[in-house]
């Protein structure tokens, strides 16, 4: 490490970049060392801008000493390629969701961060929202009993202009997928996180509005089946006119958690009460909630200290095994049983 802090370098400067970049620089522990994107014009006036080296090869970057850590905010299908050259190079790395565009690649990720001994975070930033942390810790602390159900639907904007602005969106050799893989991977995570694991899912995914634009889904359904026994019902689409607020209820022996607006308030015995709200969000696109500050002061936190980062690799892979499980079972009309 430069100077005892972590040497940082970012790997594609497209749509999260400003996220990412942001919590860098304002993290006392850390140096911005490198960007690296395949736009030589855009990557060298970013580096001015941030006083940092340039390259358009990851390449390029691998075998610098002075770097610890590597951001990896490429497109979907250059997760996996990337995040093993990596580990290869013995850094650890931060890595945008989906961790791969299939589970047997993150396996194989998780295998070699284990043998590499480096770390995999993999950035599900809305787990440190407020409302979500104590919702959260509501349900571990059993005040209203066992979750037996929950429920979560999502309505967001993803129009031709929105697919048109990357060739790789829409497509799935590259994006992986649409709706579920992309967006609401956030919300499905969420609902292992506070459901527990799950034993099986059945689904639909459909095209409904774009299908001459897109050969992905944007639009998905799931019922969902925890172990514990409880019932999770998922709904999501792309077709909205607008990016609104994802909504979720969890549903307890004794009472109700409902999140929506940023909120998260308790229902008990017919009496509702607001009971934490969610911080201003600081960036301009809300619906990614402002958590990947926390998130990459936790990772840094935690790689300094030499102990293992909170959101893992591991958490990576079981989001999107409940992807493509719906995916599967779409395709199948049954349903997947899960493995992880």
């Amino acid at each position: 490490m430069e100077e005892d802090k972590l040497g940082v370098a970012i790997v594609g400067c497209g749509t999260i970049f400003e996220n990412h970049i942001k919590a860098i620089i304002e993290n006392d522990e850390a140096k911005l060392l490198y960007l690296v994107d395949i736009e030589e014009e855009k990557v060298k006036k970013l580096a001015s801008q941030y006083n940092c080296y340039y390259s358009t090869n990851i390449d390029d970057i691998l075998y610098d000493d002075s770097i610890d850590v590597v951001h990896i905010l490429t497109p979907h299908y250059l997760h996996y390629e990337m995040a093993k050259k990596v580990l290869l190079a013995s850094k650890h790395v931060v890595l945008e969701k989906p961790a791969a565009i299939n589970v047997e690649d993150v396996q194989d990720l998780k295998q070699l961060s284990l043998k590499m001994n480096k770390q995999i975070a993999v950035v599900f930033q809305n787990r440190y929202n407020p409302s979500l942390v104590e919702a959260r810790s509501i349900i571990e602390s059993k005040r209203l009993g066992s979750v037996i159900g929950m429920r979560a639907f999502i309505t967001w904007k993803r129009d031709e202009e929105y697919y048109n602005q990357d060739v790789w969106r829409g497509k799935w050799k590259t994006e992986g997928g649409g709706l579920l893989i992309n967006q609401a991977i956030h919300t499905l995570d969420l609902m292992r996180w506070f459901g527990g694991r799950i034993d099986k899912i059945k689904g639909h995914v459909d095209t409904r509005l774009l299908g001459d634009v897109i050969e992905v889904e944007d639009t998905a359904e799931a019922t969902i089946k925890f172990e514990n026994g409880a019932i999770g019902l998922f709904y999501g689409s792309n077709n909205y006119v607008d990016n609104s607020p994802v909504e979720m209820e969890i549903v307890c022996e004794k009472g109700k958690l409902l999140l929506r607006d940023g909120a998260l308030w308790l229902q008990d015995d017919e009496n509702i009460q607001k009971v934490v709200s969610d911080d201003k969000i600081h960036g301009y696109k809300s619906y990614w909630g402002n958590g990947h500050k926390i998130f990459i002061d936790k990772v840094y936190k935690k790689l300094i200290e030499d102990k293992p980062v909170e959101i893992d690799i591991d958490i990576g892979l079981k989001a999107l095994e409940i992807v493509q499980g719906i995916y599967i079972s779409s395709e199948q009309n049954d349903y997947y049983k899960m493995k992880y």
